[in-house]
């Protein structure tokens, strides 16, 4: 066992020492391109690993509530906009006046009042009113 073991050894460093000797002078040609392939094999690859990726099914199994907070997130958050827009100064410039309503909108509310409350006190329905 002792021989075959050394004569095994033996010939495998003869035979790395025999390739190694003959890989620094081994030198490849470069060839020039040949367009064999007619299509593009990196599509096909691509459309391939695609294809595998969607046919998998993942599924998200939906976790138990935990109440581990113990305060209200959604009214803290809302209470900290609002106060976050309530500090906020807005720079309104002043407009000048500008009369583009050509009638008294309190007259007219006025108006409606009175018609509101003859309608009321005459029991009648509010749809003569419109």
């Amino acid at each position: 066992m002792k021989l075959f073991t050394k004569t095994t050894t033996l010939h495998i460093t003869a035979l790395m020492i025999f390739t190694i000797s003959f890989a620094e002078n081994f030198e490849i040609k470069t060839e020039s391109y040949i367009n064999d392939i007619p299509f593009k094999t990196e599509v096909i690859a691509a459309r391939a690993l695609y294809e595998q990726a969607v046919s998998v099914d993942f599924s998200i199994i939906a976790e138990e509530y935990i109440d581990d907070i113990p305060f209200n997130t959604e009214y803290i958050v809302k209470e900290y906009l609002s106060n976050k827009a309530f500090a906020e100064v807005f720079a309104v410039e002043e407009e000048s006046y500008i009369d583009d309503i050509p009638f008294n909108t309190v007259q007219i509310a006025l108006n409606h009042s009175v018609k509101l409350f003859k309608l009321l006190t005459d029991n009648q329905t509010l749809t003569g009113l419109y």
